[in-house]
């Protein structure tokens, strides 16, 4: 067990069976990107790269160009794509590493070409195009000429083109029919102007276990790959597609002990005096806090394990403790374990319970998870 006071354990195994069931639902022709951007969604950036890009990854997913060369920087030769953004003093480091650009605005693609013609290395880059969520890409107007334009520029690949879908993750598909035609569309009019994309991609995670018309050349996937499901309508729309299916979360959060302190009736915990002691009580210190990712949210509803038991937070989260009542629990020491998510014993608090209550998705619980705590990898 780690001996630091908090710590974040990644199952590699876990890992690893969620990407080979969804290599199975996607099948061999697919090509397979798992999105690691944001620490992946705060599981460890490096760490996960290093065990899906083992487990047969055919690109990595990235939300900047930062992202990208960190990943390189750590030998990590996988084929990358930044998703979303980078600046234009990057793009020499990045085209040098042989990583994938989006482009959705003809200054950059333009910038590119004239940077990779300097180098003399031809770079790729993947048209991002905007069918309905209305955030990064090209105007679906505009949108086949663009890529016309990017493909007659010196040193430039137009290897993929792609867009992301805003609503697939419930089960009233309705929008997302309409982006796919779209999207559809698109590829038709550039086949007609004779342009080859080799690979065009749509699919985020809820989509491509939802249905395959959404797969084209590549999916990427993000929330699924770390156990968790992008919401309860699309679990029940896949599981029955796939009654087999699951999925296993990759991500426990543990904490230990710092102290204890006796509580006596009336007395209270914490800023604000939000809660105080209806007995004599025992409070546990963890040293959690919001500035470490456990929500402000929490303060007097959120619960932790302690010897497998639940145990609730008192008084309010602090910037970087949270106090606990294990007041019904025998034989608790100072550097106990204590699991903020995970199992332990017959019980288990979910990334899913804490978005509850917090009022948010499972994404946020996760990602938020202070990528200074170490990640260990079990």
């Amino acid at each position: 067990m780690s001996e630091n006071l908090t710590w974040v354990e990644i199952d590699s195994q876990a890992l690893t069976y969620n990407f080979n069931q969804i290599r199975g639902a996607i099948g061999p022709q697919v090509l397979f990107m798992p999105v690691i951007k944001s620490n992946a969604y705060g599981h460890g950036m490096v760490e996960i790269a290093k065990i899906v890009s083992q487990a047969g990854a055919d690109y990595l997913g990235v939300v900047n160009g930062d992202e990208a060369l960190f990943l390189r920087s750590c030998s990590i030769t996988t084929p990358i794509l930044v998703l979303s953004y980078y600046a234009k003093g990057q793009i020499k480091d990045l085209i040098q590493q042989g990583v994938d650009l989006v482009v959705y605005n003809l200054e950059t693609a333009k910038e590119i070409s004239r940077v990779a013609s300097n180098s003399n290395i031809t770079a790729k880059i993947h048209v991002k195009v905007d069918t309905g969520t209305s955030r990064l890409g090209v105007a679906m107007e505009d949108a086949t000429d663009f890529i016309d334009l990017c493909s007659g520029l010196n040193m430039i690949e137009v290897t993929g083109v792609f867009t992301h879908f805003a609503d697939s993750e419930n089960d009233d598909w309705s929008f997302t029919n309409e982006q796919i035609e779209k999207f559809r569309n698109l590829l038709f009019d550039l086949q007609k102007k004779g342009i080859k994309i080799p690979i065009p991609h749509a699919a985020c995670s809820s989509a491509t276990l939802a249905a395959t018309e959404t797969h084209f050349s590549m999916v990427r996937i993000g929330i699924s790959l770390y156990g968790l499901w992008a919401s309860e309508e699309n679990k029940a729309i896949v599981q029955k597609k796939y009654p087999e299916f699951e999925l296993k979360p990759v991500l426990s959060w543990s904490a230990r002990i710092i102290q204890i302190n006796s509580l006596a009736k009336g007395l209270s915990v914490g800023y604000g005096c939000s809660y105080k002691a209806k007995k004599d009580s025992t409070i546990a210190v963890l040293p959690v806090g919001y500035n470490e990712g456990y929500s402000r949210l929490l303060s007097n509803k959120g619960f932790v394990l302690v010897k497998g038991k639940k145990c609730p937070v008192v008084g309010r989260v602090c910037m970087n403790l949270c106090m606990i009542d294990i007041t019904n629990i025998p034989g608790v020491k100072v550097d106990d374990r204590v699991i903020i998510i995970g199992k332990q014993g017959k019980n288990e608090i979910t990334a899913d319970q804490i978005a509850t209550e917090t009022n948010t998705i499972n994404y946020e619980v996760v990602t938020r998870i202070n990528s200074q705590i170490p990640r260990i990898i079990v």
